[in-house]
């Protein structure tokens, strides 16, 4: 009988939730070990020698070690699921598919990292002004990325749609993406949401771990200089909305052509 491959996770993680997701949509049964972070394990010596990177997810299958979600998302995809759909074999198709992937981790990704940075070990009381134009410039390129379809390569679901999904349903907790400016990623997201297997139990039950862990540093921050604390929700400070405005009244073209080299 084949060994269960095994996921090294946290459900706060959004690449740990794609490759979760991916492994719903295959039929791929998972041996789930959690990695709890306020304990620091993803830095034990344990963890180390599986990911020298000591990130998650990992991959274990039949003593193979993986570890990036995209590349694992991959692998699964090849290795059990029953036909191509989700990562098809069409060169062209691939590639876009593949593009889409490096859109979601080098720039959407590194828009919830910059938060992190800046808010859990910066001490930042706000979202940067900068971080929201940032991601306004991605959300205006997914407006274009969308455009005449229903989903990021075309008309199927793929596993680019996976893992841009799950960063972005926390990133809307933080920075909306506000209709109609973002009117198809807007529906995209609501969509996605109701198709995908297990969405409310892995997805959003982790995308708000992570929303409210941000949120609670920043409201910490904002406690030591005399601040009023955010509720959950607000999104963000009203006086940052205010500092906005031009911003947010900017033509798409100019926020693209803005966007940050990571």
């Amino acid at each position: 009988m084949p060994k269960i491959p095994t996921l090294h996770y946290a459900l706060f993680s959004p690449p740990a939730r794609a490759c979760m997701l991916t492994a719903k949509l295959i039929d791929l049964e998972l041996d789930l070990k959690f990695v709890d972070f306020s304990k620091k394990e993803h830095l034990s010596v344990e963890f180390i020698k599986l990911n020298p990177q000591h990130q998650i997810p990992v991959l274990v299958d039949d003593g193979e070690v993986i570890w990036d979600s995209h590349a694992i998302m991959c692998y699964m995809v090849s290795k059990w699921a029953k036909d191509d759909k989700l990562y098809p074999k069409d060169l062209v198709t691939r590639a876009r598919v593949d593009q889409r992937l490096h859109f979601e981790s080098g720039v959407l990704f590194q828009i919830i990292k910059d938060m992190v940075a800046r808010i859990i070990y910066g001490n930042e009381t706000e979202i940067n002004p900068k971080t929201i134009e940032n991601a306004h410039t991605a959300y205006d390129l997914m407006e274009k990325f969308l455009n005449g379809h229903e989903f990021f390569v075309g008309n199927h679901l793929t596993i680019a749609d996976i893992s841009i999904h799950t960063t972005l349903l926390t990133l809307n907790k933080l920075i909306p993406v506000v209709r109609p400016r973002f009117q198809q990623t807007s529906m995209w997201l609501s969509y996605v949401s109701r198709i995908l297997p297990e969405n409310k139990e892995i997805n959003e039950a982790g995308a708000e771990q992570l929303y409210l862990r941000i949120l609670s540093c920043l409201n910490e921050n904002r406690k030591k200089v005399g601040l009023a604390e955010i509720q959950p929700e607000e999104k963000f400070p009203h006086e940052i909305e205010r500092n906005l405005g031009p911003l947010l009244n900017r033509p798409a073209e100019e926020h693209i052509s803005k966007i940050l080299k990571y």
